[in-house]
Protein backbone atom coordinates (compact mmCIF):
# COMPACT_ATOMS: atom_id res chain seq x y z
CA UNK A 1 0.00 0.00 0.00
CA UNK A 2 1.03 3.64 -0.75
CA UNK A 3 -0.10 5.51 2.46
CA UNK A 4 0.60 8.97 4.20
CA UNK A 5 1.09 8.65 7.58
CA UNK A 6 0.52 11.60 10.16
CA UNK A 7 1.42 12.13 13.88
CA UNK A 8 -0.41 15.20 15.92
CA UNK A 9 -0.74 15.43 19.55
CA UNK A 10 2.47 13.27 20.51
CA UNK A 11 2.71 13.64 24.05
CA UNK A 12 6.34 13.26 23.58
CA UNK A 13 9.14 12.41 21.16
CA UNK A 14 8.86 9.18 19.62
CA UNK A 15 8.69 7.57 15.92
CA UNK A 16 6.23 5.34 14.25
CA UNK A 17 6.58 1.94 12.59
CA UNK A 18 4.63 0.64 10.21
CA UNK A 19 4.61 -2.87 9.00
CA UNK A 20 2.43 -5.99 7.55
CA UNK A 21 -0.17 -7.08 10.01
CA UNK A 22 0.98 -10.21 11.71
CA UNK A 23 4.49 -9.69 10.91
CA UNK A 24 7.20 -8.81 13.51
CA UNK A 25 7.72 -5.17 15.00
CA UNK A 26 10.46 -4.00 12.58
CA UNK A 27 13.38 -1.52 14.38
CA UNK A 28 13.17 0.57 11.57
CA UNK A 29 11.26 3.88 11.87
CA UNK A 30 9.10 5.59 9.04
CA UNK A 31 8.52 8.81 10.76
CA UNK A 32 10.03 10.73 13.91
CA UNK A 33 8.45 13.35 15.97
CA UNK A 34 9.48 15.65 19.16
CA UNK A 35 6.99 16.41 21.58
CA UNK A 36 3.51 18.44 19.90
CA UNK A 37 4.88 17.99 16.29
CA UNK A 38 2.41 17.02 13.84
CA UNK A 39 4.52 15.83 10.79
CA UNK A 40 3.66 13.79 7.89
CA UNK A 41 5.38 11.31 5.50
CA UNK A 42 4.53 8.91 2.83
CA UNK A 43 5.33 5.14 3.67
CA UNK A 44 4.83 2.27 1.21
CA UNK A 45 4.12 -0.88 3.21
CA UNK A 46 2.90 -4.52 2.41
CA UNK A 47 -0.20 -5.82 3.41
CA UNK A 48 -0.62 -8.65 5.68
CA UNK A 49 -1.63 -12.20 5.08
CA UNK A 50 -4.28 -10.93 7.18
CA UNK A 51 -4.73 -8.09 4.87
CA UNK A 52 -4.43 -5.57 7.62
CA UNK A 53 -1.14 -3.12 8.20
CA UNK A 54 -0.05 -2.39 11.70
CA UNK A 55 1.10 1.20 13.41
CA UNK A 56 3.82 1.06 15.95
CA UNK A 57 4.13 4.00 18.39
CA UNK A 58 7.91 3.93 19.70
CA UNK A 59 7.41 6.86 21.83
CA UNK A 60 6.68 6.03 25.77
CA UNK A 61 3.64 8.08 25.37
CA UNK A 62 0.15 8.41 23.92
CA UNK A 63 0.21 10.22 20.24
CA UNK A 64 -2.81 10.68 17.46
CA UNK A 65 -2.24 8.74 14.28
CA UNK A 66 -4.15 9.75 10.71
CA UNK A 67 -3.64 7.50 8.08
CA UNK A 68 -4.69 8.25 4.32
CA UNK A 69 -4.47 6.07 1.45
CA UNK A 70 -2.72 7.01 -1.38
CA UNK A 71 -3.07 3.96 -3.70
CA UNK A 72 -2.33 0.19 -3.88
CA UNK A 73 -0.05 -2.04 -6.17
CA UNK A 74 -0.35 -4.89 -7.68
CA UNK A 75 0.93 -7.76 -9.84
CA UNK A 76 -2.17 -7.58 -11.97
CA UNK A 77 -1.33 -3.64 -12.69
CA UNK A 78 -1.15 -2.20 -16.18
CA UNK A 79 0.65 0.27 -15.16
CA UNK A 80 4.80 0.75 -14.09
CA UNK A 81 6.78 3.33 -12.98
CA UNK A 82 9.51 5.18 -14.88
CA UNK A 83 12.14 7.32 -14.00
CA UNK A 84 12.40 10.98 -14.88
CA UNK A 85 15.43 13.12 -14.83
CA UNK A 86 14.43 15.01 -11.74
CA UNK A 87 12.94 18.60 -12.51
CA UNK A 88 11.77 21.33 -10.78
CA UNK A 89 7.97 21.89 -11.96
CA UNK A 90 7.13 25.10 -9.63
CA UNK A 91 8.90 27.04 -6.93
CA UNK A 92 6.56 30.14 -6.08
CA UNK A 93 9.72 32.10 -4.77
CA UNK A 94 11.09 32.49 -8.54
CA UNK A 95 9.76 34.86 -10.62
CA UNK A 96 10.95 33.24 -13.20
CA UNK A 97 8.42 30.00 -12.39
CA UNK A 98 5.95 31.66 -11.14
CA UNK A 99 4.83 35.21 -11.09
CA UNK A 100 1.92 35.17 -8.41
CA UNK A 101 4.10 35.56 -5.00
CA UNK A 102 3.04 33.24 -1.70
CA UNK A 103 0.64 30.69 -2.43
CA UNK A 104 -2.74 32.49 -0.87
CA UNK A 105 -4.44 30.84 2.35
CA UNK A 106 -6.85 28.47 0.82
CA UNK A 107 -5.96 28.36 -2.32
CA UNK A 108 -4.67 25.96 -4.76
CA UNK A 109 -1.97 25.83 -7.37
CA UNK A 110 -3.30 23.83 -10.75
CA UNK A 111 -0.32 21.87 -12.40
CA UNK A 112 -1.54 20.05 -16.08
CA UNK A 113 1.12 17.23 -16.06
CA UNK A 114 -0.73 14.54 -18.28
CA UNK A 115 -3.64 16.16 -19.74
CA UNK A 116 -2.00 15.24 -23.90
CA UNK A 117 -1.35 11.70 -22.64
CA UNK A 118 -3.89 9.40 -21.34
CA UNK A 119 -1.69 6.57 -20.60
CA UNK A 120 -0.23 8.26 -17.43
CA UNK A 121 -2.00 7.82 -14.59
CA UNK A 122 0.05 9.66 -11.88
CA UNK A 123 3.16 11.40 -11.16
CA UNK A 124 5.51 10.54 -8.17
CA UNK A 125 6.73 14.03 -6.62
CA UNK A 126 8.55 16.28 -4.34
CA UNK A 127 6.31 19.01 -2.46
CA UNK A 128 7.77 21.54 0.02
CA UNK A 129 6.57 24.47 1.78
CA UNK A 130 8.97 27.02 3.23
CA UNK A 131 8.91 30.71 4.19
CA UNK A 132 5.50 29.49 5.87
CA UNK A 133 3.81 32.51 7.72
CA UNK A 134 1.48 30.25 9.89
CA UNK A 135 0.28 26.27 10.89
CA UNK A 136 -1.32 24.65 7.97
CA UNK A 137 -1.13 21.34 5.46
CA UNK A 138 -0.71 20.77 2.14
CA UNK A 139 -3.26 18.32 0.17
CA UNK A 140 -2.57 17.20 -3.42
CA UNK A 141 -5.62 15.79 -5.82
CA UNK A 142 -6.80 15.57 -9.11
CA UNK A 143 -8.58 18.54 -10.53
CA UNK A 144 -11.85 17.34 -11.92
CA UNK A 145 -11.91 20.44 -14.53
CA UNK A 146 -9.94 20.24 -17.39
CA UNK A 147 -7.87 22.50 -19.39
CA UNK A 148 -10.39 23.93 -21.65
CA UNK A 149 -12.57 24.60 -18.89
CA UNK A 150 -9.67 26.85 -17.38
CA UNK A 151 -9.17 28.07 -20.92
CA UNK A 152 -12.75 29.07 -21.44
CA UNK A 153 -13.07 30.13 -17.96
CA UNK A 154 -15.98 27.76 -17.23
CA UNK A 155 -14.39 25.64 -14.14
CA UNK A 156 -15.34 25.77 -10.89
CA UNK A 157 -13.59 25.45 -7.81
CA UNK A 158 -13.48 22.04 -6.55
CA UNK A 159 -13.70 20.92 -3.32
CA UNK A 160 -10.26 19.53 -1.45
CA UNK A 161 -10.29 16.46 -0.05
CA UNK A 162 -9.56 16.31 4.06
CA UNK A 163 -6.68 14.89 3.39
CA UNK A 164 -2.71 16.14 4.02
CA UNK A 165 0.21 15.04 1.97
CA UNK A 166 2.22 17.10 5.00
CA UNK A 167 1.79 19.48 7.54
CA UNK A 168 3.76 22.49 8.76
CA UNK A 169 4.09 25.11 11.82
CA UNK A 170 4.91 28.87 11.17
CA UNK A 171 8.44 29.29 9.96
CA UNK A 172 9.12 25.54 9.45
CA UNK A 173 10.47 24.20 5.86
CA UNK A 174 9.05 20.59 5.10
CA UNK A 175 9.23 18.42 2.41
CA UNK A 176 7.90 15.56 1.82
CA UNK A 177 7.15 12.50 -0.87
CA UNK A 178 3.72 12.93 -2.83
CA UNK A 179 1.83 10.20 -5.19
CA UNK A 180 -0.48 12.10 -7.11
CA UNK A 181 -3.02 10.71 -9.61
CA UNK A 182 -3.78 12.54 -11.98
CA UNK A 183 -7.46 11.77 -12.42
CA UNK A 184 -9.79 12.10 -15.50
CA UNK A 185 -8.18 15.40 -16.49
CA UNK A 186 -4.71 15.27 -16.38
CA UNK A 187 -4.46 17.87 -13.75
CA UNK A 188 -2.96 18.26 -10.52
CA UNK A 189 -4.00 20.70 -7.38
CA UNK A 190 -1.79 21.65 -4.71
CA UNK A 191 -4.11 23.36 -2.00
CA UNK A 192 -2.61 25.45 0.81
CA UNK A 193 -4.55 24.34 3.40
CA UNK A 194 -3.95 26.52 5.80
CA UNK A 195 -4.86 30.30 6.67
CA UNK A 196 -1.62 32.23 6.25
CA UNK A 197 0.61 32.41 2.75
CA UNK A 198 3.00 29.93 1.84
CA UNK A 199 5.85 29.59 -0.88
CA UNK A 200 5.57 25.74 -2.42
CA UNK A 201 8.18 24.17 -4.37
CA UNK A 202 7.53 21.10 -6.77
CA UNK A 203 10.33 18.91 -8.11
CA UNK A 204 8.96 15.73 -10.16
CA UNK A 205 11.22 12.04 -11.11
CA UNK A 206 8.76 9.74 -12.15
CA UNK A 207 5.27 8.76 -13.48
CA UNK A 208 3.06 6.06 -13.95
CA UNK A 209 2.28 4.76 -17.47
CA UNK A 210 -0.64 2.70 -18.09
CA UNK A 211 0.04 2.08 -21.77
Amino acid sequence: MALNVTVTNPKEAGHLSVFPGGGATPTASNLNFTAGQTIANSVIVPVGADGKISVFNGAWAGTDVIVDVVGFYSADSKGAFLPLAPERLLDTRDPASWDGGQLDARDYVIMPLSYEDPGISGFVMNATVTNTRGDGFLTVAPDPNSMDDYVNKVAYRPTPPNSSNLNWTKGATVPNLVQASTGTTGIVNFWNQGWEETDLIVDVFGYYDTL
